[in-house]
């Protein structure tokens, strides 16, 4: 399946399970914005830590997308409380161009405190690749 798994975070914590994704699925795993434009992709997975709203690279990146550039894109969001608010308008956005979200959003809560940046845990890591397997298991 061609895939894509895309990050963005200011900590770093959403890279470890992009990465991780990318290693199991065979596929690039970038930063957003991507060095290279996505084309053709069947599922983009997007790992965003955000708390209510969707970071403005992000949002760019995703209202860019087109059907020929992605079909799906499924997201995980990290944050310290496991809400996945604020995608609704980018689902909007999205789907309005005929590119499906996954309406199944992954949440991965990492606590922080005042002095350290939580990281995603080995059992959250786990956790998000087995929800990425399941998305590729359904045959989209």
């Amino acid at each position: 399946m061609k895939a894509k798994s895309l990050h963005f975070s200011k900590s770093g914590s959403a890279q470890v399970i992009a990465s991780e994704l990318g290693r199991i699925h065979q596929c690039v795993c970038d930063q957003i914005p991507p060095a290279y434009p996505c084309e053709g992709e069947k599922v983009i997975f997007i790992g965003v830590e955000m708390n209510g709203k969707l970071p403005g690279p992000v949002d760019h990146f995703c209202r860019d997308l087109t059907p020929a550039r992605a079909q799906n894109v499924a997201f995980y969001i990290i944050n310290g409380n496991g809400n996945t608010s604020g995608l609704d308008e980018i689902k909007k956005a999205m789907e309005s161009k005929g590119v499906h979200m996954i309406p199944d959003v992954h949440s991965v809560a990492v606590k922080s405190s005042l002095f350290k940046k939580g990281m995603p845990t080995d059992a959250d890591v786990k956790a998000a690749v087995d929800w990425a397997q399941k998305i590729v298991d359904s045959g989209l």
